[in-house]
């Protein structure tokens, strides 16, 4: 599996000056499909794994007391006793002078985690795979990352209570378009809906293209509490597969009319952009 086959090379190499291009040629992936994949896995961005990784293998020499502070800084892929204290304070709240053998029990370590006990069953049929032309959306952007983007329902919650759509709108359907996705693990986030045309847009609310190019849909009939649980899925037992490889571009949420956003019951679609 690709999360496993990428923890392995990472802390192969983890003294060595590691690259995401790297990490994702050892895996035979594209950066973007290993840089989602991780993401949606893990929580955490492939790089930033990585350098919690260092800190956290430097913390454990430190501990130990093997090394000295700057030789410990080097070793991590820091140019200075400087740059690695701020990181590493940053990252534990203390600074490498003040570790002590006994914080390490209270330290936020980051221990390899890249091995699942089991493979996840897959609870859901094929996805349909359909040529999309250029898209319209309209509505609230913000921007997120792993560990904010819990608070996406509660964008939504502020757009149904504004109730302010376009005249153009096409009826019956809301969207949740992710899209600029960065290395970082950022990405902005668009509630809304699709309309026709360009048109005025209303206070506070942006117009965002889905780009032309083949899409995989995947259904689902789960309550809307199931989504992280749905797009784990997707990521671990169905892109990477034949005719399923993933490529640069947005992915979105697709709610019909069928969805009842009072009760989170009546399914939704996640559409993910595929070669």
């Amino acid at each position: 599996m690709l999360i496993e086959r990428a923890g392995w090379y990472i802390e192969s190499f983890l003294t060595e000056d590691l690259t995401l291009e790297q990490i994702a040629s050892d895996c035979n992936v594209s950066p973007f499909h290993l840089t989602r994949t991780f993401s949606v896995l893990t929580g955490v961005p492939v790089m930033r794994y990585v350098w919690k990784r260092r800190l956290t293998r430097a913390a454990e020499q430190l501990a130990l007391a093997s090394d000295s502070v700057l030789t410990t800084a080097l070793d991590a892929g820091y140019a200075s006793h400087e740059a690695f204290s701020r990181a590493f304070k940053a990252e534990f709240g203390l600074t490498p002078n003040q570790l002590r053998g006994d914080d390490l029990a209270t330290l936020p370590l980051t221990q390899p985690s890249f091995t699942r006990s089991k493979q996840m069953p897959k609870t859901m049929n094929p996805p349909v795979i359909e040529q999309m032309t250029d898209r319209l959306m309209v509505g609230p952007a913000k921007n997120y990352d792993m560990e904010t983007r819990a608070a996406i329902p509660a964008q939504w919650a502020a757009y149904n209570e504004a109730d302010q759509t376009p005249g153009n709108t096409i009826p019956d359907a809301w969207y949740g378009q992710c899209y600029d996705f960065a290395e970082g693990g950022t990405f902005n986030y668009l509630c809304g809906v699709e309309v026709t045309k360009r048109g005025t847009i209303p206070p506070g609310q942006t117009l965002v293209t889905l780009p032309a190019g083949k899409y995989a849909r995947f259904a689902s009939k789960k309550h809307i509490s199931q989504m992280n649980d749905i797009w784990s899925e997707i990521y671990a037992e169905w892109l990477g597969t034949p005719g399923l490889i993933s490529r640069p571009g947005p992915s979105v949420e697709y709610y019909p009319l069928e969805f009842d956003g009072r009760t989170g019951e009546g399914g939704f679609e996640i559409w993910i952009a595929v070669e």
